[in-house]
């Protein structure tokens, strides 16, 4: 990965931690670590990038839900995950 796209998701690493939430398109991903398919290595960095953002933060870790979008991922936390319908009752 180059630094211009280990920038970028320092960036949405920061969004996370600082808003709750933040969003990776599928064609970032695959631009940003230049792979064919996504496979487990992609995922154990944003891990250890997301690690080492904790820890310069002198945080415990605390680990993100994931969703996946036709467009790309949502990552979150979440302390009562629920549906519109849920809070529409």
């Amino acid at each position: 990965m180059n630094k211009r796209h280990a920038d970028q998701l320092m960036a949405r690493l920061d969004e996370l931690y600082a808003n709750g939430t933040t969003s990776i398109s599928w064609g970032e991903l695959y631009h940003w670590y230049q792979v064919q398919r996504i496979n487990k290595s992609p995922w154990r960095d944003i891990k250890a990038r997301w690690e080492q953002l904790l820890e310069e933060k002198e945080e415990q870790f605390r680990d993100p839900m994931i969703a996946e979008t036709a467009g790309g991922i949502s990552l979150f936390f979440s302390a009562n995950p629920q549906t519109l319908s849920q809070k529409a009752q």
